[in-house]
């Protein structure tokens, strides 16, 4: 690799940190989370749990954005374990196309998340006021708790990575993981989408 090589890569990157530290990217991030906290702790679906004359349950958010993401699985290709006597043709057929298709899904993946993966955008303190008429929205430091069990009135813990935008900001991927119990828990890495201003998940990747 040569210098000018080198030098353009290290300026490229300078930019890309600004931009993604920059006043407007802090501020369409934070509005961004905001918008999308009920559909990543799937109120709508746990709010029947919760006793009517309860005042308004407490979601902890950790206090920073982290650059974590779901675990990918790779596809593995098999076709030679396949036993041609026991699958017809066309059930072959449908195995190798579900890889390719698999295949498709994993790189796309993989390639939208790259920034988080490999550290190129960074961790940042979480500090925005949150407005929420259904939950009672605090902060937490993870390495302050021992365990993530709820009591009385508490909703559960939600971890929110950094969010990759596109260009013009309609479009961000980001991974959360949201702890609600005992043997209540699930993350994902996400697509979101801004639709009549607003932000909202069109996209489910790995995880669960």
């Amino acid at each position: 690799m040569n210098k000018i090589t080198i030098v353009s890569l290290i300026v490229i990157t300078f930019l890309s940190c600004q931009k993604n530290n920059s006043t407007k990217y802090i501020k369409i991030e934070n509005e961004a989370i905001n918008d999308i906290i009920l559909e990543m702790t799937k109120f709508d679906e746990m709010k029947d749990k919760f006793n009517p004359n309860d005042k308004k349950h407490i979601l902890y958010v950790e206090s920073v954005l982290d650059t974590t993401t779901a675990y990918t699985f790779k596809p593995e290709e098999n076709f030679t374990e396949i036993e041609s006597d026991e699958l017809s043709k066309e059930e072959i057929e449908q195995i190798k196309l579900n890889f390719i298709q698999d295949s498709i899904k994993y790189e796309r993946e993989k390639k939208l998340f790259l920034d988080l993966k490999n550290d190129k955008i960074k961790k940042r303190p979480l500090n925005y006021p949150f407005k929420s008429t259904k939950l009672n929205i605090k902060y937490f430091d993870a390495e302050e708790i021992e365990d993530f069990d709820t009591n009385e009135n508490e909703f559960g813990y939600l971890f929110i990575s950094r969010i990759i935008f596109n260009e013009d900001y309609t479009k961000g991927y980001l991974h959360y993981d949201f702890i609600c119990g005992d043997g209540c828990a699930w993350d994902y890495n996400i697509e979101i989408v801004k639709i009549d201003d607003k932000w909202k998940i069109s996209e489910y990747f790995s995880g669960g």
